[in-house]
């Protein structure tokens, strides 16, 4: 519990923060909705990639669910929430080293598998609620706007999407146990992430990114109760191998 609580010191205010992001995005998306509702057509024209024309074209077949799955599961979890998950991924063991206090973490009467996995489960709950109360809190926002959102889809959608970030978060934490320096392995993983931002709006390389599996082709069919199951294993198996890397990464290291 200490150890739990002694991570949740340190990044409680990324928290904060992270979680103030994420809602203001979806109170400045859901109050611009009406406005975009009516105008589809001349927004298309000013858009100049294909990806994004895309989505706008999705809002005007599907409504504010398709926004919604933009606006939260897409923007709000492969920007803001890897974002967030690289910062605090690689504070797990990197910043303790950065700061000189690997050995007092270290010195504690617990193993170094415990010690990572109470530091590693506080960082994926301080990720998951926000994105999660957020969501919900989406409900009430879009009842402003004459729209509604159904909780069952909302809950689905946010267990999938919010895979994506866990990936990352556990990415960052693997690179976590090799650095000395927090920032250099957050920027390595956040570099590697935006950079598959980068690919996935261009037209002859978005298959190649990452990005496609919260693309909203996946997470707007979930309303239909179409899961992407494929996808989801992948991103959970991934995020199993970063996990056994940073644990074997973690034992080997030599403070």
């Amino acid at each position: 519990m200490n150890l739990a609580w002694h991570y949740f010191r340190e990044q409680r205010f990324l928290m904060v923060g992270y979680t103030m992001l994420l809602a203001l995005n979806m109170l400045a998306g859901t109050l611009y909705w009406p406005e975009m509702r009516d105008n589809f057509p001349e927004m298309i024209k000013f858009i100049p990639f294909e990806p994004i024309q895309n989505f706008v074209r999705a809002f005007e077949q599907h409504g504010f669910w398709a926004y919604f799955c933009v606006q939260h599961f897409y923007k709000g979890a492969g920007m803001f929430g890897i974002a967030a998950a690289g910062l605090m991924g690689t504070g797990i063991v990197a910043r303790e080293v950065d700061r000189r206090t690997a050995e007092l973490l270290l010195s504690r009467p617990v193993s170094r598998a415990r010690i990572l996995f109470a530091r590693w489960l506080t960082g994926a709950v301080m990720l998951f609620v926000p994105f999660l109360l957020v969501a919900f809190a989406t409900v009430p926002m879009a009842a402003t706007v004459d729209e509604s959102l159904n909780m069952w889809n909302l809950l689905r959608g946010t267990l999938y999407s919010y895979l994506f970030i866990l990936m990352t978060f556990t990415a960052a934490t693997a690179l976590s146990t090799r650095f000395s320096h927090h920032l250099k392995a957050g920027m390595l993983v956040l570099g590697f992430m935006l950079m598959h931002l980068a690919i996935y709006m261009v037209q002859d390389l978005w298959d190649y990114s990452l990005y496609n599996w919260i693309d909203l082709d996946l997470v707007m069919p979930i309303a239909d109760e179409i899961i992407p199951w494929y996808e989801a294993a992948w991103m959970a198996t991934l995020t199993l191998l970063f996990y056994g890397l940073a644990l074997w990464g973690f034992r080997r290291r030599d403070f």
